[in-house]
């Protein structure tokens, strides 16, 4: 395009450039008008999921607790003497019988006030604890347990119930567990790491509020103002937001509110920034492309007809480029596939391996356990036909000799279950001693490596916590001292012997598994967590143990394995 008249050249750009500057303006205002509806939609998806969170640890714990001790309650109604005592009103011999129950429930949990009784009629008969109402209003209205906030002439809360009946369904009593609203509170925080309230008003507008720390800015705003739910309450110049969860109690007397506040001063923070940041912008913008428009103008005038040219050549090649990289991306994705799958298979095959070689070791493992109470059995029964044979075979005798057969049976049985429980698969981490682990280990190898003449020594200088999967931790160390057994045996070793260590160093928890069987002929050494690698004969060895060890304590438990040749024989060192 060609300006001869420079009037109208300045009359034209400069209309360009207003026409230009005024969409620009109208975009920004949209983009940062957006950018600004966008930040509140954070702010209340994160107000949201906090009340969310908050409700649901309510909610659960109200039905978890609730379930608890409803059925302990049950439990120690059906226990020695207490449904009896019932019956007969024997107040005594309730307090008596259930003084073990309530040492032991009372240390579990803090926040449980009272451990009641009452009669069919609600009228109380012993409890342990503060002391309860002597009737209990619902006794009547109820015909089965109850669990739930209630609120009498003394206190406000949360009661458990469970209901006596006789061996003709009819109500004997009730057994009542009263626990202090901070319970809940504490679970709250424990889960969520919030500090929330409990409000009840009762009839007489009294305002009774229940919290696990001291604050006097918000115990003031709860105790004596109607805060109401996502009301924006400001404290010391610092912006809250405030949520209440309406919490249902026994009847409707007995509702109450759970409140917390959030402070929002991010938010807020991040919205005066974000209006701040985009005028800045904005007015950067304008000046700068203003002067790129004054500048390039006629620049962009003349290109104009070249670039459309260039772009349809330029969009002819990208097309064709686009069919032939379709093409390859189907290929390497089809390509990418394949091998997820093949190394999906190999995995499983691995595991099933793995479980298979554990099941194996196992039934060696009971074998040995089971030798010498066979043995035991074996012994009895000569003893007896002996007896039997020469007319020796007392009553008392004969007693006495099912008795001891008995025994031996039931340590065959507890083996079994030992077992049983050792490979049970965990689905949830839990924290676990390491002494608890080498003991189990200790206790599982113990007659195999005993009948192999092998001496297990366990040194523990500290027995740390640690939280993770214990099954799976014991399982990683049998497999490697099923491997040093198996080589010690193999190598004829004279005073064979295998030492774990446990201890704290450079604030790690470490374990050490050291043998005296001479050490591994490997280079470099670490090919022996290879899976298929094994130094044993193939019929007695797969070469998946070691594997297994290493995917257990790096990939499930997040720790490390090392191995190395020690002064005597091959040296295993776990941190976790």
């Amino acid at each position: 395009m060609h300006y001869s008249n420079r009037k109208r050249f300045f009359s034209v750009k400069s209309k360009t450039i207003i026409l230009v500057l005024v969409v620009y303006i109208l975009l920004s205002v949209v983009f940062f008008f957006i950018r600004y509806l966008d930040i509140k939609d954070f702010a209340r998806a994160d107000q949201q999921l906090k009340l969310q969170r908050v409700q649901l640890v309510y909610e659960e714990t109200r039905k978890r607790i609730g379930k608890f001790y409803v059925t302990r309650g049950f439990a120690n109604i059906n226990s020695y003497g207490i449904k009896q005592a019932f019956e007969t009103k024997n107040a005594k011999n309730l307090h008596r019988f259930s003084l073990p129950r309530w040492q032991v429930i009372v240390k579990e949990n803090p926040y449980l006030e009272s451990f009641c009784f009452y009669d069919e009629e609600g009228r109380l008969l012993t409890y342990f604890g503060e002391r309860p109402p002597d009737t209990l209003l619902y006794a009547d209205t109820h015909a089965k347990g109850y669990d739930g906030f209630w609120h009498d002439a003394q206190s406000f809360n949360y009661h458990a119930v469970s209901v006596a009946k006789d061996a003709h369904g009819q109500t004997i009593g009730y057994l009542v567990f009263v626990i202090n609203p901070k319970f809940f509170l504490s679970e709250i925080n424990k889960l969520t790491n919030i500090y929330a309230y409990i409000l009840y008003q009762n009839k007489e507008n009294k305002r009774l509020v229940w919290k696990l720390k001291d604050n006097p800015t918000m115990d003031e705003i709860i105790v004596h103002n109607q805060v109401q739910h996502l009301q924006k309450i400001t404290i010391k110049d610092t912006p809250y937001i405030s949520y209440v969860i309406e919490g249902r109690g026994w009847g409707i007397k007995d509702d109450f509110s759970i409140i917390f506040l959030q402070d929002i001063t991010y938010w807020k923070t991040l919205l005066d920034k974000s209006i701040i940041q985009s005028l800045i912008i904005l007015l950067l913008l304008i000046v700068a492309t203003s002067l790129l428009i004054n500048y390039g103008f006629n620049v962009i005038l003349k290109e104009l007809d070249a670039s459309n040219k260039r772009l349809r050549e330029s969009r002819n090649e990208l097309e064709h480029l686009n069919e032939n990289l379709q093409v390859k991306i189907k290929s390497e994705i089809e390509q990418k596939l394949k091998k997820e799958r093949e190394a999906n298979e190999k995995e499983r095959i691995l595991v099933h391996q793995s479980k298979m070689a554990s099941m194996g070791e196992m039934i060696g493992n009971i074998a040995h356990q089971w030798r010498q109470p066979l043995t035991q059995l074996s012994s009895i029964l000569i003893n007896l036909k002996l007896s039997y044979d020469r007319d020796k075979l007392s009553r008392e005798k004969f007693h006495k000799k099912i008795k001891e057969s008995n025994e031996q049976i039931l340590f065959m049985s507890k083996t079994i279950d030992d077992f049983r429980n050792f490979f049970a698969s965990q689905k949830h981490k839990k924290r676990y001693r390491i002494s608890s682990v080498l003991h189990s280990v200790r206790k599982l190898m113990g007659a195999s490596l005993k009948n192999n003449d092998i001496v297990l020594t366990i040194e523990i200088e500290e027995d740390f916590e640690i939280e993770g999967f214990s099954n799976e931790i014991a399982q990683a160390f049998l497999n490697i001292l099923n491997n040093a057994k198996d080589i010690l045996i193999e190598r004829e070793i004279q005073d064979a012997n295998i030492t774990i260590k446990a201890f704290t160093q450079d604030n790690r928890n470490t374990i050490t598994i050291e043998d005296n069987a001479g050490g591994i002929d490997i280079d470099p050494i670490e090919k022996i967590f290879e899976p298929y690698f094994s130094t044993k004969h193939a019929k007695s060895g797969t070469g998946i143990g070691l594997y297994m060890t290493k995917t257990i304590i790096e990939k499930n438990n997040h720790g490390t394995i090392e191995v190395s040749n020690g002064t005597e024989g091959a040296l295993f060192t776990v941190t976790l």
